[in-house]
């Protein structure tokens, strides 16, 4: 009654091997999920044309515009922002 035969080593052995296997992967889990680029584990930004591109500079200068119309620029803004915009082309 005072031995300890195979089959409780093999008990033993399984009871305290699988919970520090499974902490172990918890572990590794987090520092490997630590170590990640911000940027892999967000979502990807949308394709952006070439700065060049004519619909891009189009749209820019049609929100330029709506922001003027709206007031939230001044009209001196609104020029600098163009010439930026059209020199960028």
């Amino acid at each position: 009654m005072g031995s300890f035969d195979v089959w409780h080593w093999i008990v033993l052995l399984f009871i305290l091997g699988v919970p520090a296997a499974i902490i172990g992967l918890i572990v590794w889990l987090v520092v490997r999920a630590s170590r990640r680029p911000v940027s892999a584990a967000g979502a990807a930004a949308p394709p952006v044309g070439p700065a060049g591109s004519p619909s891009s500079a189009e749209s820019r200068l049609q929100e330029l515009a709506s922001l003027r119309a709206r007031g939230l620029i001044t009209e001196s803004e609104y020029g600098q922002r163009r010439t930026a915009i059209l020199d960028g082309i």
